[in-house]
């Protein structure tokens, strides 16, 4: 008999053992939740000063907290040992220990993925709401993932819902708020959950660690941390592969191959691949992520939000703005924003942008990425090319501290101006005059607009017809470039001061060079100049 009583107790101990991890260190009252607090205080208050609410709604993105806060909510309200004025459980009464232990029959957990027919709410909700509970003061249902209830069900549930008996109390969960119906919303009180911290998660991990006698690097802590993404129970998940392993000491060259680089430090990778201009880098990146089942739709997501945080860290400064990393991801977008501008963040983010709408349909999902990266790491002298706008702005800035023009002084030339507008437009020209400027107005681009230098010597003079130069280009972001207001503005008028005459550009996109007509040999002349030629 002993002995069968060792083995039993033995048998109890290797099973608490292989508990796993996020459920040993599951909060059981109101102080031990983390990342929560304006949610924890107002709960606590309710049930401190008993007014607590008939129906509760709780939203927010999975793994932190919300069906642990309903459960430590539903001990509150029905412990039998809780003080008065008071908020917290004691974790010892009966109630308390099969609440926790998920065996009372008067706190009825519903899974709504499952249940998500009309018969199951009457029959598992409704009808059961109207008896009394068993042993506690309230009768508690805590439906998780509600949005996946039925039209019909939440139908039913509305009535019920809007007006419960007395003893009942409803803990909704849900990590989609937007699946459900404006009626059943209205009627709760609504808590939006949010992520955890960084830091925050980094301290909770490190302590669980401490509790199982794990000692572990500060490195793992916080690559164990990016990658749960602000989710606890996925942190606590990873915690416990790790220490799988059996390793008292956890390092990162021992955890490396458990866990994997996580996404943020992958983004990061793919942004200074980006602003280096390390094409290679780039694309390999992007391949791996591919090969290793990443959803890139969700990685150009990721790495547009992570750029606009650096974008608002170097406009607003770090003072002002609570950027949410570790110390050596921190440290490399620091390091990254020494060599990018504002204006550049702008030109990067939109360019981005573009491209991920783009993925979908793509024929190859990693496609638009890569050309979004080659588009941007050019390794010519086109890698201003969407810096030129930078450039535009600081010179803005530097006019802001020029004399003021006297209001006489600017008039006469706005007549002056004018007056040559008119004898411009009195003048034709042909291709003998723009072959006789066009190395002057090279020239003179070079000096004030390289990247659109580096276009128009990729471009192809098509005609000269009523003083306007048409050009055919090979891609739609050199035409786009080209004809931007301020750009296409400035490259007129130094056509037309070479010319002695009002000039205008027009841009064409010419992908198939079938389709360009054969000019005179002048034009194939005046062509060669600009490193292209004239062709069918």
């Amino acid at each position: 008999m002993q002995n069968g009583q060792l083995v039993f107790c033995n048998l109890k101990f290797e099973i608490c053992n292989f508990m796993a991890l996020y459920h040993k260190h599951r909060p059981q009252n109101f102080a031990s939740v983390i990342g929560q607090e304006p949610i924890v205080i107002t709960l606590s208050n309710q049930v401190a000063t008993q007014k607590v609410a008939h129906a509760y709604l709780f939203s927010g993105p999975r793994g932190v907290g919300k069906t642990t806060l309903a459960r430590i909510l539903a001990k509150a309200v029905n412990c039998e040992n809780r003080k008065t004025a008071t908020s917290e459980p004691c974790g010892q009464c009966s109630s308390c220990q099969e609440i926790s232990e998920s065996r009372s029959i008067d706190v009825i957990e519903i899974d709504a993925a499952s249940h998500t027919g009309v018969d199951n709410v009457r029959e598992n909700i409704i009808d059961n709401a109207q008896f009394k509970p068993t042993k506690s003061k309230y009768k508690i249902f805590i439906i998780d993932e509600v949005h996946m209830l039925s039209t019909s069900a939440f139908n039913a549930l509305l009535k019920t819902l809007e007006e419960p008996p007395t003893h009942v109390i409803f803990i909704l969960a849900t990590t989609e708020l937007h699946k459900l119906p404006e009626t059943i919303i209205s009627r709760c009180q609504r808590f939006g959950f949010k992520k955890v911290d960084f830091e925050t998660l980094k301290k909770h991990l490190q302590n669980i660690a401490k509790d199982e006698g794990i000692k572990i690097d500060k490195e793992v802590v916080e690559r164990i941390v990016g990658k749960s993404d602000g989710c606890v129970r996925d942190g606590v998940s990873l915690l416990d592969q790790l220490m799988a392993s059996g390793e008292k000491h956890l390092t990162l060259e021992n955890s490396t191959l458990i866990l994997p680089s996580y996404s943020r430090e992958n983004v990061l990778r793919f942004i200074g691949a980006l602003i280096n201009n390390d094409t290679a880098s780039g694309v390999d990146l992007l391949n791996k992520q591919l090969a290793d089942g990443v959803n890139l739709n969700e990685f150009a997501n990721d790495t547009i939000e992570l750029l606009r945080q650096m974008m608002i860290l170097k406009t607003v400064g770090a003072q002002n703005y609570n950027f949410d990393l570790s110390d050596a991801d921190k440290k490399e977008v620091n390091k990254l924003n020494l060599q990018i501008t504002p204006v550049q963040f702008v030109a990067l983010i939109d360019l981005l942008m573009k491209r991920a709408t783009q993925i979908k349909s793509a024929p190859l999902p990693q496609l638009p990425l890569e050309m979004a990266l080659v588009e941007w790491c050019k390794n010519t002298d086109d890698a201003d090319f969407y810096t030129d706008v930078a450039d535009h702005a600081d010179k803005k800035v530097e006019k802001k501290a020029e004399p003021v023009i006297k209001k006489e002084e600017f008039e006469k030339k706005s007549i002056t101006q004018k007056v040559k507008e008119l004898v411009h437009k009195a003048e034709p020209f042909g291709v003998n005059e723009v072959h006789s400027c066009w190395n002057n107005f090279i020239q003179k681009i070079e000096v004030q607009y390289p990247s659109l230098s580096f276009i128009l010597k990729m471009s192809h003079l098509l005609s000269v017809s009523d003083n306007t130069l048409k050009l055919g280009v090979g891609f739609g972001f050199h035409r786009d470039k080209l004809m931007e207001k301020r750009c296409q503005s400035a490259l007129e008028n130094i056509l037309s001061e070479l010319l002695t005459t009002k000039a205008k550009l027009e841009i064409v996109v010419v992908e198939n060079s079938d389709t360009v007509s054969k000019e005179t040999d002048d034009l194939q002349e005046l062509a060669s100049s600009l490193g292209g030629e004239v062709v069918n």
